[in-house]
């Protein structure tokens, strides 16, 4: 039994080796990035400006983005705030993806969305919906409507091309895409409708379809509609127009997949080969020794 569990660890040894590696080559790209403090403080604003416009969202009563409908829709069910539910949720995701898909995905600004994004939605919806009670009405829900997309993909765009990670639900999507080989948009559109639907049956939004009683759906509306299919070309504008500007970068040369060059780049930039990690074992030399 002892020879066994030694054998075990033996083995594992690489395994692990070959995991720090990875992710000091990780860490040193991110870092090695121009401007990295301010990359970090605007990532960290991004995630306050995203909170107001999902906040202007919800309160035009015009629906919310998809994974945030589904998010209000179960917290709403389980009688917990948004704001611990989203961060609850989008630890979850987090954990599959640094376990089981790639921890190259996560960054300081992964961290910044998972908490934060909820939470500052919920701040500023208490602040925005007493204000708005006397005037609730339909020009002025239109008018949060065309606000929260307009800051709402201002907000996607700066943490975008931050480039110090990508939110959880951000990172399923591209993860997804590589596992079935299918186009990331696809995959999106996929994810987008899977939330709604199931934030439709936790809340009773569905019944409420099969029974002609619109008026009982919650959070799911033409904004959800607006925010899965139309807001790609509002951020690519921002992308170019505003937010490569601010970050003094040339968004042509940032991939589509932006993560995955992050990923790349922590394997083949500064991870160490195999083959000199197997020399450094067989000659007991410490590879992380200054």
């Amino acid at each position: 039994m002892n020879i066994k569990r030694g054998k075990t660890t033996n083995e594992q040894r690489p395994d692990m080796k070959s995991l720090k590696s990875e992710t000091c080559g990780y860490i040193k790209d991110m870092f090695a990035q121009h401007n990295m403090p301010k990359r970090v403080i605007l990532s960290f604003i991004s995630i306050i400006v995203m909170g107001f416009g999902i906040s202007l969202f919800s309160v035009s009563g015009f629906g919310v983005d998809p994974f945030t409908s589904m998010n209000m829709n179960i917290a709403s069910s389980l009688g917990i705030s948004f704001g611990t539910y989203q961060m609850i949720i989008n630890a979850v995701i987090l954990l599959y993806v640094i376990l089981v898909a790639h921890r190259g995905l996560v960054g300081v600004g992964t961290i910044f969305n998972m908490v934060g994004c909820g939470y500052t939605c919920e701040f500023f919806q208490k602040l925005i919906q007493p204000a708005i009670e006397e005037h609730y009405t339909m020009a002025a829900r239109i008018s949060l409507l065309i606000a929260g997309i307009i800051t709402l993909c201002f907000a996607c765009s700066l943490f975008f091309t931050a480039n110090i990670g990508v939110g959880p639900y951000d990172a399923l999507g591209f993860m997804l895409s590589r596992s079935i080989k299918l186009e990331h948009k696809w995959v999106r559109v996929i994810t987008d409708f899977t939330v709604i639907l199931i934030g439709l049956i936790v809340s009773g939004g569905f019944s409420a379809i099969l029974n002609g009683n619109f008026s009982e759906i919650k959070n799911i509306g033409i904004g959800t509609v607006i925010t899965a299919f139309c807001m790609g070309p509002l951020i690519n504008a921002f992308n170019k127009n505003v937010s490569a500007k601010i970050f003094n970068v040339d968004y042509e040369k940032i991939s589509k997949e932006l993560a995955f060059f992050m990923i790349k780049g922590s394997i083949v930039k500064n991870a160490k080969p195999v083959y000199i990690l197997k020399a450094e074992r067989n000659s007991n030399i410490n590879p992380y020794r200054l």
